[in-house]
């Protein structure tokens, strides 16, 4: 596909070109002969042009007759060779880019290396070519030539810079940037595939206002950028020296104190000035061989003077573990040094390395350790700092991102999707599909089956016309079926009207169903609409009357196509042969009804469960029986799916077995597992035993609702593939030049002393796209950032913040949007048909009256009233058919099943006489019986009412669920048995307190008074704090104990009192208002019983029952969770989350499906296989006993798959993105069972991480945001007629207040000559201009300082400062004259401007006190002085009015936010006090190393395990941690020094997946919901503002207020007078008070009625064509007196 620029021709030629991405020869069209056509003449000579849309001349010279450019317009304009060349080139392009190998090309001696070469240069000229053949054919510059399309411009752009390639390698010049410009050559791609095209065009869509989320950012850059440089610039540089005068006859093994060798995560201290964590006096003793050393300088110089080496050596290497000299003692003083850690890359030294570390702590990883750095050094209170540009730049800017882009994304698609309906219904004529086409396999099956047909009818008519019979046989009729079923022969079978194959099934189905039933069965049954189509089995078309003949159903694909069909109308003497053939419809009957029945569904369902329970029992080391056991199961539950395939064969027959895509995928899978079990025999095929897992998915059709979020994802299914294009493109293209750039770059140094290249590299295609893939998920992308800063240059930094920006933030997002979308469109396409299919189908049916009418229902046995249409003329092929299902999955809202189906259907609402036999037709009075039902008249009454609520009455409508009436039944059952003493105190409060009770009626007052809650909740949070302070440190007889024990007593007591006082008030459980008809109220019931058992299990003895106390004193944390129900913000917030938990739900089952599926995989692929030898030297071992034998230890990965549940748990670790790197490493290196792990032992395991990364990660996972955000918006929907009235509310009075503004005078009309010419100037569009160029000069003087910065910079700075401040300080003066004080701090801007004045002003004095006056401030008091500064940027927001919407969505969002907020901290409290409980003894020392716990990151008490689990909320090295807390205990030791008890192997995997899933998934993700629905919502109120000030204007226009006019024309007069020489003129008299009054209220009440007349029929409709007519007023004819008044008397 080739985009042209296309030109209408036109008198002037300069219309525009179009760009189409039809096939090019659709673009231009063919010559025209000259003598043929007089149509296209050019204007100026009368000559004929055979390309109209083309520019008549090129170079001056080339018509379009002209010899070369006629062949080039040919070559172009035909499609097939030219564009097919193009794409293969580029195709062979990247192969020749990715067979570049930057470790062996350096000097481009090989062969191979000339063979690309030569190849690469084939392809440039191929380019060039292709470049120039277009310039000659459409001309150069210009609209409608070549450089007037952008893909052109690459094109153009690529092949220039080859050009200059070139040409500087034969002044053999090598320079690699031009070289990498190449890479960009397979761009050219995009604008060869339409729909990648269509993708990437959306993107640039989304630039304008992607470009504001990008102004954002600049401002959180810079503001956090100069306030990190400001305070910590140098600060990582500080490490820990020896004393200055420390002399020892031998030098220290190091300059410094060193952690590790290579000083890859240094010691970093703070200096005396600053209060950070670390100081020398930390630094931990030298350990040899396990013990800290012993010796100190005084030995050594003993052993010296001796001639013996300081310390006691044997083989190089300490001989007796402890007897060594403990040098780190020595290094006491804290100095700054010269290196930075992680090779240099971390710092706050300069503007440009803090933006590197603020990048990388918005995206999350490696975010923590730049934070404990700090920490060390300056202060312990830097947290803040961090937790606030997380919050701020990865919560809210980065879902900013997704926000815009999803929003953009629907609108775009919508856009398409019109524009695509228009053209639909512009070509299509009446015999295509009006409606949209349905599934794509749907589509091809009867495509398929058209085909066949028709191939068949031939056959048969060849056949015909060889016996010699002649062509018009009797047509085939749909009568001899009748001769099956032995019965009277139906009056209407000889209707000639029904004769023709060919006639649409629906029809004589209509004629067929009316009182006859049995011929209502065979008919169906040979047409496949069968007497039985139950929900599960038939999704694909379910509900639909399907129109192919009835020959498709012949079993086996026989052919009897013309038997019997010759005894037409009667019914006499069956032959034997019928009579096979009626047993054989018998037994298909039958059948049909077996398959059908939910029982045989049932088994299957349960038969798939117990074999996916089989797959999953293997493990590592199983017995020998199980194996055995695990095979024969496999075979028996293959012979019986076999048997069901079998069976449904019979039953449906091939065709319509073939019809549903689930039965093809059922039975790929039987005939799959069928061959490896043969094969098995043979031995090898072991591949196809992954395909039994596929099995899981069959599961998926027995569930509706899982259906639907299925369905919804093969909705977006081709969207996606075009993303999965575009992203492989860019990664090709990043790694490409990632070869480039890095190759061969990066390398580490073993233990050994050897060098290797690192596992993240560069050097050949596939490690180069395993690591760019590995970027973009953000697992250690920062080291890889580190390792190419070092290798090449700091500028590298470039390469990896591109790669992230474009490859996380904008594609990834955009495959959000594509599924979030995906989810609304599905939303909006249920309600629609929800609505239009049950009101449609209902008025038809009630309406109608005869027999013959073409809708027709018939009943299936799952209780779906089917309307089918009438088919379109005869003989069309996809004639229009709609069929309207109550209860089917397009129209029900939530469909829950079979049995709620047919609860909900049609005919089964109170009405058993229609449940008839199934092969029965629905007759039309029970139809209209059901929809007399009372029901049903509700959804007529709502016909015109919101579809929504409709929706709404449809839900309540339906009878509730089945465990409801289950326990009313037993009820009924239990009052029989009551005792009349029950029944006469039934209105006493727990059959003790009468309603008239004194102490009842004292607790009801209680209850009602508007203080009691608030008392609770004082309670509640003092109790908090009591739970902060619990640790399992405190000391059993200490005072603290015993605060805390009896200040539990205490609580209990006050929420027993509490309690008692609402049940006696309520009643426990009788009655509407009962305690515990509250779930609130049972959660704080359960609480209460819980502290009580809790008390009384401590004063029993606690000792003997420690487990049990340890349990009660957990559920001891959930206490806050009584916040809740107080505040009904957050009442809300957790409302919305538990409704969406069932949509949730569901995403959670797909994952599960997918979990359990790669999980069982991955069991079978690298079971026992994690093991590896631990020891000092494993170079030279292989194996197990090898390691055992060197007395080395065998141990296994954390993460491994030995069986489900810890492949399980690997694959969760792999699914949240944080540390998947390292499982994927252990995957590629293992070897075998009992086997050494080899480096990349098998690159090909890395399709199976990947795939799962791809599939869970990235897609399924990503539903969530869809499904949150579609819920949200659903929970919304009530309150949004309440909001559109509040902003109806809002904006009358706005029009109010502009009114009364507009007729009053200006505040400025009484002012002197020179204050209104100072007022001038500060009202001036300049001045802000002015100001905004002098902030901008500001924020960069600020951002060029720099650690070590010269002498001559600061002062410059300094004097800058000055200029600045006196600016500012002019400025706010200015207008505090202009403005007045009072009207000048009205304005928040103002305010913040003088702030910014004086706090500057104060700045400077301080800083010059303490130069000239030397008198003793604090530096930190002038350190935050100058990072206050940074408020001036602020003052930018003014002026970018784009940003300021998006700030104004995210200040609107921010009360909801809020809530979540308070959610957020709920949820980290509740886990925060679990984790002191259950983690709080783990130590991290020497002997005991943790991976992710550090004496920062622990949960020794409250606040650091907040902290803690703030790191595990944004997912950064959270698996660590958890690994940390999965110990296993030590035999030899004793849990308690160790911190480690046996029940944390279960429950620490439980406590951090179950946080981690609520914070990372769910909770984060209702902030993109919100933002979401304000950013929509802001949109809205500025279209409503531009619509306000339109109408305002018009009316000004159209002399509406053209008495104020006069008004405000002299006070015009009067100003412009006093500014230019005192002359005024007034142009009118104004009116008195009195009159302005009445004329202003007889506006508003006109403005009023029009409002209500317009708005609320359409409320963010416009008002505008209101007010577009001539006449103003409606009432002026009534109104005489308002009339007078609107004229003027001059």
């Amino acid at each position: 596909c080739q985009t042209l620029p296309l030109m209408r021709h036109s008198k002037t030629s300069t219309e525009s070109f179009y760009h189409l991405c039809e096939p090019v020869g659709d673009n231009i069209r063919p010559p025209v002969h000259p003598k043929a056509s007089g149509s296209s003449w050019l204007p100026d000579t009368n000559k004929m042009v055979p390309y109209p849309e083309l520019v008549p001349v090129v170079f001056f010279c080339l018509k379009q007759t002209t010899c070369p450019r006629s062949l080039c317009i040919r070559m172009v304009s035909s499609p097939y060779p030219f564009s097919c060349e193009c794409m293969m080139v580029i195709l062979l392009n990247c192969v020749t880019l990715g067979m570049y190998q930057p470790c062996e090309n350096i000097d481009c001696s090989s062969d191979r290396c000339q063979i690309l070469k030569a190849f690469d240069a084939f392809i440039y000229i191929f380019f060039a070519l292709e470049m120039v053949i277009k310039m000659v054919a459409l001309g150069i510059f210009g609209r409608r030539c070549y450089l007037g399309d952008t893909w052109n411009r690459l094109d153009f752009f690529i092949v220039m810079a080859g050009m200059v390639e070139y040409s500087l390698d034969l002044q053999n010049v090598n320079f690699t940037a031009i070289r990498t410009v190449r890479v960009l050559r397979p761009l050219k791609a995009i604008n060869r595939v339409p729909s990648m095209r269509i993708l990437v065009n959306l993107l640039l869509d989304t630039l304008p206002m992607l470009g504001n989320v990008l102004l954002l950012c600049f401002f959180v850059f810079f503001i956090f950028g100069i306030i990190g440089v400001q305070l910590w610039a140098g600060l990582l540089r500080n490490r820990c020296y020896p004393e200055e005068n420390f002399t020892l006859g031998i030098s220290l093994p190091r300059p410094y104190y060193m952690a590790d060798e290579d000083d890859e995560r240094p010691f970093i201290c703070s200096l005396p000035v600053d209060n950070g964590i670390m100081s020398c006096s930390d630094v931990p003793a030298r350990r040899e061989g396990g013990r800290t050393c012993c010796l100190d300088k005084d030995d050594a110089l003993y052993r010296q003077s001796l001639g013996l080496s300081p310390e006691p050596l044997a083989n190089g290497s300490v001989s007796v573990a402890g007897l060594c000299v403990n040098w780190n003692q020595y290094y006491t003083r804290c100095h700054t040094g010269y290196s930075n850690p992680h090779k240099g890359a971390i710092n706050f030294d300069n503007i440009a390395y803090a933006w590197i570390v603020i990048f990388q702590v918005i995206t999350l990883e490696g975010w923590v350790e730049i934070m404990y750095y700090v920490m060390d050094a300056h202060s312990f209170y830097n947290f803040i700092y961090f937790i606030l540009l997380i919050i701020v730049g990865s919560f809210f800017m980065i879902n900013l991102c997704l926000v815009v882009i999803a929003t953009q994304f629907s609108e775009t698609k919508q856009r398409e999707h019109q524009l695509m309906q228009e053209q639909r219904a512009r070509c299509s004529s009446s015999s295509t599909l009006a409606s949209e086409p349905g599934d794509c396999y749907e589509e091809l099956f009867q495509l398929v089956c058209h085909v066949l047909r028709k191939a068949r009818r031939q056959t048969v008519a060849l056949f015909n016309t060889l016996r010699g019979k002649p062509r018009g046989f009797p047509a085939k009729t749909l009568t001899p079926s009748i001769c099956i079923l032995s019965g009277p022969p139906c009056p209407h079978h000889n209707k000639p009207d029904h004769a023709s194959s060919s006639e649409p099934m629906a029809l004589t189905a209509a004629s067929a169903t009316d009182g006859c039933p049995q011929c209502a069965a065979a008919l169906t049954l040979a047409d496949g609409v069968g007497p039985a189509r139950s929900a599960a089995n038939d999704e694909a078309e379910e509900g639909a009357v399907e129109e192919t003949d009835r020959e498709d159903v012949q079993s086996g694909g026989k052919e009897k196509a013309k038997k019997g069909l010759d005894s037409a109308g009667t019914n006499v003497g069956c032959s034997p042969k019928k009579r096979c053939k009626e047993l054989w419809y018998e037994i298909r009957t039958k059948l049909w009804g077996i398959v059908e029945s939910k029982y045989f569904n049932r088994g299957i369902m349960i038969a798939i469960l117990i074999n996916t329970i089989s797959m999953g029992i293997e493990h590592h080391e199983q017995p020998e029986e199980l194996t055995n056991v695990l095979e024969i199961c496999n075979i028996v539950f293959t012979s019986m799916f076999s048997l069901e395939m079998i069976l449904k064969l019979t039953a449906f027959g091939s065709f319509n077995y073939l019809r549903n895509p689930y039965n093809v995928f059922d039975g790929v899978i039987v005939i799959i597992s069928v061959c490896e079990i043969v094969g098995q025999s043979d031995g090898g095929l072991s591949v196809l035993r992954t395909f039994r897992l596929l099995r899981v998915l069959k599961l998926v059709r027995f569930m509706p609702a899982l259906r639907r979020q299925l369905v919804v994802l093969m909705k977006t299914m081709d969207n996606v593939a075009t993303f999965c294009m575009l992203l492989m493109l860019f990664i090709f293209i990043f790694s490409i030049l990632g070869m480039h750039i890095f190759g061969c770059k990066f390398s580490l140094k073993t233990e050994t002393g050897d060098t290797v290249p690192d596992r993240k590299n560069f050097d050949s295609l596939l490690w180069a796209i395993v690591t760019v893939f590995q970027i973009l998920t953000q697992e250690d992308w920062n080291v890889v950032l580190y390792n190419g800063m070092a290798a090449t240059s700091p500028v590298a930094a470039l390469y990896f913040v591109a790669l992230m920006t474009f490859g996380n933030y904008v594609l990834f997002n955009l495959l959000v949007a594509i599924l979030v979308e995906g989810f609304q469109a599905e939303v909006r396409r249920l309600s629609t048909d929800c609505i239009d299919g049950t009101q449609k189908s209902l008025f038809k049916a009630r309406f109608a009256q005869y027999p013959p009418d073409p809708r027709i229902c018939t009943l299936t046995p799952n209780g779906h009233l089917e309307l089918g249409a009438l088919s379109g003329p005869r003989g069309s092929y996809s004639s229009e058919r709609r069929s309207f299902t109550i209860g089917s999955r397009k129209s029900s809202v939530m469909s829950l099943g079979k049995s709620s189906l047919e609860r909900r259907s049609l005919s089964l609402v109170r009405h058993p006489q229609t449940l008839m036999d199934a092969s029965q037709p629905v007759h039309y009075k029970h139809v209209l019986t059901s929809v007399s039902n009372p029901r049903w008249v509700l959804i007529h009454v709502a016909q015109s009412v919101e579809k929504s609520l409709v929706m709404l009455i449809l839900l309540i409508s339906f009878p509730s669920s089945p465990m409801k009436s289950l326990c009313f039944r037993i009820q009924k059952m239990m009052e029989v048995y009551k005792p009349d003493w029950c029944e006469s105190r039934e209105e006493w409060s727990v059959y003790l307190f009468s309603p008239q009770n004194k102490f009842r009626l004292l607790c009801q007052s209680i209850i009602a008074h508007k203080l009691f809650d608030y008392v609770v909740l004082a309670f509640i949070f003092l109790n908090c704090i009591t739970v902060a302070l619990e640790r399992p440190k405190i000391l059993q007889g200490s005072l603290e104990r015993l605060f805390l024990t009896i200040s539990n007593y205490i609580f209990t007591a006050i929420f027993v009192a509490e309690m008692t006082v609402k049940v006696v008030s309520m009643g426990l459980y009788l009655g509407e208002t009962a305690y515990l008809r509250s779930s609130w109220n049972i959660l704080d019931g359960f609480l209460v019983f819980v502290s009580l058992i809790d008390i009384v299990v401590s004063m029993a003895g606690g000792a003997k029952i420690l487990g049990v106390l340890r349990v009660l004193r957990l559920l001891r944390t959930l206490r806050p969770l009584r916040v809740i129900s107080r505040a009904p913000g957050l009442k809300l917030v957790v409302e919305t989350l538990i409704t969406s938990l069932k949509p949730i739900g569901n995403i959670v089952l797909i994952c599960c499906a997918f979990f359990i599926i790669f999980g069982i995989l991955g069991v079978q692929l690298f079971k026992g296989k994690f093991y590896y030898c631990v020891g000092f030297d494993v170079k030279n071992i292989t194996n197990k006993s090898d390691c055992l034998a060197a007395n080395y230890r065998w141990v296994h990965h954390k993460y491994n798959f030995d069986n489900l549940g810890q492949a399980l748990m690997s694959l969760f670790v792999l699914a949240s993105k944080d540390g998947w790197v390292n499982i994927m490493y252990h995957g590629l290196d293992a070897v075998g069972i009992d086997q050494q792990p080899v480096t990349n032992n098998n690159p090909w395991m890395l399709l199976y991480f990947i795939s799962f990364l791809l599939i869970v990660s990235f897609f399924v996972l990503n539903m969530f945001v869809g499904v949150v955000v579609e819920n949200f918006h659903k929970c919304r929907q009530h309150q949004e007629v309440e909001e559109a009235r509040r902003r109806e509310e809002k904006r009358q009075r706005r029009m109010e207040k502009k009114r009364r503004k507009a007729q009053k005078l200006p505040y400025y009309s009484n002012y002197g000559r020179a204050r209104l010419a100072i007022h001038a100037l500060c009202t001036s569009h300049y001045l802000d201009l002015v100001i905004t160029f002098i902030i901008c000069i500001n924020v960069i003087t600020m951002s060029l300082e720099h650690y070590n910065q010269p002498q001559s910079l600061e002062t410059a700075l300094k004097y800058c400062n000055y200029f600045f401040t006196s600016t500012f300080v002019i400025e706010a003066s200015l207008k505090l004259v202009a403005f007045g004080f009072r009207r000048f701090f009205k304005d928040r801007w103002n305010q913040l401007d003088l702030a910014i004045v004086l706090l500057s002003v104060m700045g400077i004095t301080l800083e010059e006190i303490e130069i000239n006056a030397s008198l003793p401030i604090n530096p930190t008091i002038i350190r935050i002085m100058r990072v206050l500064r940074i408020a001036r940027v602020l003052k930018l927001l003014k002026m970018a009015t784009g940003m300021r919407a998006l700030l104004d969505t995210v200040v609107q969002a921010l009360p909801q936010v809020g809530n979540l907020g308070l959610l957020f901290m709920l949820l980290f409290f509740i886990y925060a006090a679990l984790g002191v409980e259950l983690f709080g003894e783990l130590v991290c020392n020497a002997d005991y190393p943790c991976e992710g716990m550090s004496r920062h990151a622990t949960f020794e008490n409250f606040g650091m395990a907040f902290l803690t689990l703030f790191q595990v909320s944004t997912g950064d090295n959270w698996n660590g941690i958890m690994k940390d807390t999965l110990r296993e205990c030590p035999p030899g030791h004793p849990g308690a020094d160790y911190g480690c008890h046996a029940g944390l192997q279960f429950i620490s995997p439980m406590y951090f997946v179950s946080f981690v899933l609520t914070a990372q998934f769910v909770l984060i993700n209702v902030v993109v919901a919100v933002l979401m629905k304000h950013l929509d919502d802001s949109n809205k109120e500025a279209q409503e503002d531009a619509e306000m000030d339109a109408e305002i204007e018009l009316e000004l226009a159209q002399g509406g207020l053209c008495c104020m006019m006069g008004g405000i024309g002299a006070i015009a007069g009067a100003t412009g007078g006093a500014a230019g020489g005192g002359h005024t003129h007034h142009r009118s008299q104004l009116y008195s008070p009195a009159q302005e009054s009445q004329w202003l209220d007889s506006v508003s009440l006109l403005i009023k009625d029009s409002l209500e007349g317009d708005m609320i029929d359409n409320l963010s409709g416009s008002v505008f064509h209101h007010y577009c007519s001539p006449p103003v007023c409606k009432d002026c004819k009534k109104d005489w007196g308002v009339a007078q008044c609107l004229f003027m008397q001059p």
